[in-house]
């Protein structure tokens, strides 16, 4: 039996390396199961097919047995109690006992050899046979044959009980071997589920594992063709559509792309033409009045137009350099490093502008915060949101700079104001990320205007505070992070940008 499920499994681990079908691996091995299933089930049904007719042969030998103690006792009475009916009766019993085993011989043959049941016919035969002679005697020669009855009677009872005995020793290795196949049987359905369960699992469940992971970069936006993780049908099938949808989609982004440059052009274009307008038109003014003016003006009124002109100079160079920044192309690199020491560095960079506006400018962040970042871009976003505060609210602006590291879900959003931007990071992100307020005690942004402050050249600011970029820049350094940034307001009591980061907390120093 072990050695013929051995080879069942030995045939299915061969048919699993030829396929090359997922279903057909799944139904060979299902297959597999049944057959050794349905194969342990006729060897058990012979297995009681067997326990029963040990169960007959002890009901044959019982009945004989019963026959032949009846017998003697019935030859008891007749001798010890001179019962005359006894005579008759132990008779009758011998009769039983001939009939028992002429009936069932075959079954008895199993037990016993064939001449031992053949004595004990002969026995039970000539026992019938004396009783006659006995009660046929006079009585003095009833002694002797008393006697031999006795003995002949002995010697059949002493046959039966071996018979018994043998009996009994056979239906007991019976049951010791079905207790043996039935333990062998649910070793070999366990070796069986189990050797299936592992191609399987090599087969289905690590393939299916791999290509998970294999998924996982795609889903953040890196279009890598896809391996397939098994040479199965299915799975070649499978990652041969998907590497043609990615196809499609990197060609569909690249025209989503070409098509959002033209229309952010046409957007930029519009900010530049009307954010340039305003100092070229205040240059123009000032120098057809100087060209009118210049032989009969008073030279403190000229000195005011030059200094116009020269304000609405650097006003439209400044616009330029903003342009230039933002447009710049350079490589983009992350490093891990401490959150506060970009930061305190960002500090010693805009320095000379805090001094400048008398700006109080308090940090609170954990040393042990540690972000994935491009230093140079996160810097770039600081300094824009530092300066976006100074020109809200001017001199002796208070900036706060506070950060944690937050579970997924939770936030230290301030609850009660005014939202515009995307926080979709708090809900989305399967890990940990960085919480960052920066906040001011300004006038705060009006209500009709939040919903605009990422719009390109938009600015609440007057004339000569920025080309109205700041925040548009902060947006796009935060998406190449792949944060999230949102900004809180409430008129009269300051303002507060949220951006959301991954990150983690160093381990040590």
């Amino acid at each position: 039996m072990l050695q013929y499920e051995t080879s069942v499994l030995r045939f299915v681990i061969a048919t699993f390396s030829t396929l090359t079908s997922l279903q057909d691996k799944i139904t060979s091995a299902y297959l597999a199961l049944v057959v050794a299933t349905v194969s342990l089930g006729i060897v058990a049904f012979s297995d009681l097919l067997f326990l029963g007719r040990q169960v007959t042969e002890g009901e044959v030998v019982s009945a004989l047995k019963d026959a032949v103690l009846e017998m003697r006792r019935e030859e008891k009475n007749l001798f010890l109690y001179a019962d005359s009916e006894a005579l008759s009766r132990a008779d009758g019993y011998a009769v039983s006992s001939l009939d028992i085993l002429r009936s069932y011989n075959s079954v008895l043959i199993s037990i016993v050899r064939h001449s031992h049941l053949s004595v004990m016919a002969a026995n039970l035969k000539d026992y019938r046979l004396k009783l006659v002679i006995w009660h046929n005697a006079s009585v003095d020669h009833r002694q002797p044959l008393q006697d031999e009855i006795r003995t002949l009677g002995h010697r059949i009872y002493l046959s039966a009980e071996s018979l018994s005995n043998q009996e009994r020793k056979m239906l007991e290795a019976a049951v010791e071997k079905s207790r043996w196949f039935l333990l062998i049987s649910f070793f070999m359905i366990g070796l069986s589920i189990y050797v299936v369960g592992r191609h399987l699992k090599r087969v289905v469940v690590t393939p299916l594992k791999q290509l998970e992971s294999r998924l996982l970069p795609i889903a953040k936006g890196r279009f890598n063709r896809l391996e397939p993780p098994s040479r199965d049908r299915e799975f070649m099938t499978f990652t041969n559509a998907f590497n043609r949808m990615l196809k499609e989609l990197e060609i569909r982004q690249k025209h989503m792309l070409q098509s959002d440059k033209l229309a952010s052009l046409g957007i930029l274009a519009s900010g530049v033409a009307h954010e340039l307008n305003n100092p070229l038109s205040n240059i123009s003014s000032s120098c057809q009045l100087l060209m009118e003016e210049l032989s009969e003006a008073d030279p403190v009124q000229l000195n005011t137009w030059l200094k116009q002109i020269d304000s609405e100079t650097e006003r439209g160079r400044s616009i330029v350099r903003t342009l230039l920044d933002f447009g710049s192309q350079r490589v983009f690199q992350k490093h891990q490093m401490k959150l506060v020491d970009i930061i305190n560095e960002t500090q010693t960079i805009v320095n000379t502008t805090l001094q400048q506006y008398s700006v109080k400018l308090t940090v609170n962040v954990p040393d042990e915060l540690m972000v994935a970042v491009d230093k140079q871009r996160i810097q770039q976003l600081f300094i824009n949101l530092i300066q976006n505060a100074l020109h809200a609210a001017g001199q002796g602006v208070e900036v706060r700079i506070s950060a944690m590291l937050c579970e997924r879900g939770v936030s230290m959003f301030p609850g009660g104001a005014e939202v515009a931007g995307n926080l979709k990071c708090i809900t989305d992100y399967d890990g940990r990320f960085i919480e960052i307020l920066v906040g001011d005690n300004g006038p705060g942004i009006p209500v009709e205007s939040l919903s605009k402050v990422f719009d390109p050249f938009f600015t609440t600011s007057g004339p000569g505070h920025g080309a109205g970029l700041g925040l548009y820049i902060v947006q796009e350094i935060v998406r190449e992070h792949d944060g999230c940034l949102a900004i809180a307001s409430r008129p009269g009591k300051g303002t507060q940008v949220i951006v959301l980061l991954p990150g983690e907390e160093s381990n040590g120093g």
